[in-house]
């Protein structure tokens, strides 16, 4: 019997050999784009909410210049001293501001012990680098607070915003 993930994985297999034998004589160029999965994707489970999830709502934090670590070029600390909201969404979404202001929207997808952030846009996006986009995080929800502590993330930025405290339920 041939599941989804199957098929998907035939069809994907059979177009990149078709590109690399050049479909043809050779007279007409094929351009084909080949788009790799999502980290969240491969990682975890759908975002679909279930009691084992990162619970939606929205969550704070307040970033003095006391949490920043001193190896931060000094520029950093008025990027990062605020404070900050995030909101995650029952479709996945993430929406994080500062000081009032929107400065990131991506998508988040979770299971019980880990998150997935992925930033997609704004001020304060981590997308300028290569993998730089997305970071996995160990969760807990404990009083209201939002534990995370970093498995992965090259964003030096979001980590000091995540972790130096716990993020707040409002």
């Amino acid at each position: 019997m041939k599941t989804k993930r199957t098929s998907t994985v035939i069809t994907l297999g059979a177009l990149v050999a078709l590109v690399a034998v050049g479909i043809g004589s050779g007279t007409r160029h094929v351009q084909a784009k080949v788009v790799a999965p999502r980290a969240s994707e491969i990682l975890l489970p759908s975002a679909k909410v279930n009691s084992e999830n990162l619970p939606p709502g929205t969550y704070t934090t307040t970033i003095t210049a006391a949490d920043i670590p001193p190896y931060f070029p000094p520029e950093a600390i008025a990027i990062l001293v605020g404070q900050w909201q995030i909101e995650f969404t029952e479709a996945g979404s993430s929406v994080v501001t500062k000081d009032g202001d929107i400065v990131v929207v991506g998508h988040y997808n979770s299971n019980p012990t880990r998150v997935v952030l992925t930033d997609q846009q704004g001020a304060l996006s981590c997308t300028d680098a290569p993998g730089i986009a997305t970071g996995v995080y160990k969760w807990s929800l404990e009083n209201e607070e939002l534990i995370l502590s970093a498995v992965r993330d090259r964003c030096a930025g979001r980590q000091v915003v995540l972790t130096a405290h716990p993020l707040q339920k409002q």
